[in-house]
């Protein structure tokens, strides 16, 4: 039998790459994704095995479909889809342009809606074969924190966690696993607008990969919808200034 197969968007850097890491490590076969061909190509030379595959595509457009036809083309299965691309616009709401508001709508939400809407397929196959398979939208703590300056990006986060929420209902019957996390800050390039000196207190990238992990090693019978990472004290507000950083 072949080995597991993910599709992970948002993998040159980060969460992405920290998940796809830990995936080869337990020996999967991985699709990356992401914008920029030489990141990406970095990226699965660090990883440094062949079952790395990687696809350069714009997900703020509407290429799902041959994004995942060519994860299926090279790996055959698809067991596990990892929604991890996204962008946080960090700013007044005033002063957030047409073309700002729709890259977050569409990267951070459409996009997530659209490769599940063509992994479905494959995914039912590998449930029914193998008994579980998964979906994993890396959603935010902003879901249910709402800090200020990032009122798009927390309602995009939010709609995460209500789409993962309501697939759980409809799909988890087939043995499919939808989860959501909803990690605060993690320490990663996205997160350079924060100050320097909160970094030691941000989470690992590799925390959230863990987390993708313990998912993985949940007997078939044993769902989690929701999955939060949070950082030390009373909510991601303290760590960063938002006002400041907006």
């Amino acid at each position: 039998m072949s080995a597991p197969a993910a599709l992970v968007t948002g993998g040159s850097a980060g969460i992405g790459l920290a998940i796809a890491a830990m995936l080869v490590d337990q020996g999967w076969s991985v699709t990356l994704v992401g914008r920029d061909r030489n990141k990406l190509l970095s990226a699965a030379a660090d990883l440094g095995t062949d079952h790395v595959h990687i696809v350069a595509a714009n997900l703020a457009t509407d290429v799902a479909k041959d994004v995942v036809a060519e994860h299926v083309r090279r790996h055959a299965r698809l067991d596990l889809l990892v929604n991890n691309a996204g962008a946080g616009l960090i700013g007044p709401i005033q002063q957030k342009t047409s073309k700002e508001l729709d890259l977050e709508l569409t990267l951070n939400l459409r996009s997530t809606v659209r490769l599940i809407q063509e992994a479905l397929p494959q995914l039912s196959d590998a449930a029914r074969s193998n008994g579980a398979s998964w979906i994993i939208n890396v959603s935010s703590m902003t879901a249910t924190e709402t800090p200020p300056y990032a009122s798009v990006y927390s309602a995009t986060k939010a709609a995460l966690v209500a789409l993962s929420s309501s697939l759980h209902a409809e799909l988890s019957p087939d043995g499919i696993h939808i989860t959501a996390l909803t990690p605060g800050l993690v320490d990663t390039p996205g997160t350079n607008w924060a100050p320097e000196h909160t970094r030691d207190r941000m989470i690992p990238a590799e925390d959230v990969a863990a987390a993708v992990r313990f998912l993985l090693g949940q007997s078939p019978r044993c769902f989690v919808p929701v999955l939060p990472l949070v950082t030390a004290g009373s909510g991601m507000h303290e760590l960063v200034d938002w006002r400041a950083s907006g």
